[in-house]
């Protein structure tokens, strides 16, 4: 039992450990006929889950869509009070999460015409469910939490794979750009010179041609 018990806490240690997830819950107030974006930078392959709800407003609807990095609509959803979205990314990068307060055809815009909403967010393993997945496919415990385990992983991973390739794509950028202001300087201070010897010989057939000195 005692060796169950440590085996127990040790695996919820660990999960701990290797979760690399966000939640978060944002609450705002949106004006109508205006619109606010949140942007959250995503690797490749990873799930994320949401949901968004709008207090009740006068003749206002409430517009969703997610972009991706290539500005491409993923998910989209028109004249909701309140939706649910679930989605796996394609590609890496900026993903962009955009709300509009849209103000009804012929309903004449005033001040004090706003909307409420909560926007929540999970990403990675906050994302799975894992009472479903458990009833679903029907785990026991410690496998639920074995599950987990290797999910918190493959996100640490994932995310970390992640990093790396845009650490060596700043570098790559970086060198290149280093290398673009070097051939730069080369060919100012190569200019420069040159412009100088010219000065220095025009300089001198003048002064040569006024028989201001001898050639």
């Amino acid at each position: 039992f005692f060796f169950g018990l440590q085996l127990f806490f040790m695996l919820r240690l660990i999960c701990l450990l290797a979760l690399c997830t966000l939640c978060t819950s944002f609450e705002f107030d949106l004006d109508a006929n205006s619109f606010k974006c949140f942007i959250e930078e995503l690797p490749e392959n990873e799930e994320v889950r949401g949901s968004f709800s709008a207090a009740s407003g006068y003749s206002q609807a409430i517009d969703m869509k997610i972009s991706n990095p290539q500005g491409e609509v993923v998910v989209e959803a028109k004249g909701r009070d309140k939706d649910d979205f679930n989605l796996w990314t394609t590609l890496p990068g900026d993903y962009n999460f955009c709300f509009y307060n849209r103000l009804v055809a012929g309903v004449k815009q005033h001040s004090g015409l706003k909307r409420s909403l909560t926007f929540k967010l999970a990403i990675g393993q906050e994302a799975k469910d894992y009472e479903q997945l458990a009833r679903k496919e029907h785990l026991k415990p410690l496998e639920v939490m074995l599950r987990m385990m290797e999910d918190g992983v493959r996100d640490v991973y994932s995310t970390y794979h992640y990093f790396k390739q845009r650490e060596a794509e700043l570098r790559d950028t970086s060198e290149t750009a280093n290398t673009r202001a070097l051939w730069i300087t080369i060919i100012n201070t190569s200019v420069f010179v040159g412009f100088a010897f010219w000065q220095v010989n025009h300089l001198k057939r003048y002064f040569v041609t006024k028989k201001l000195i001898g050639g």
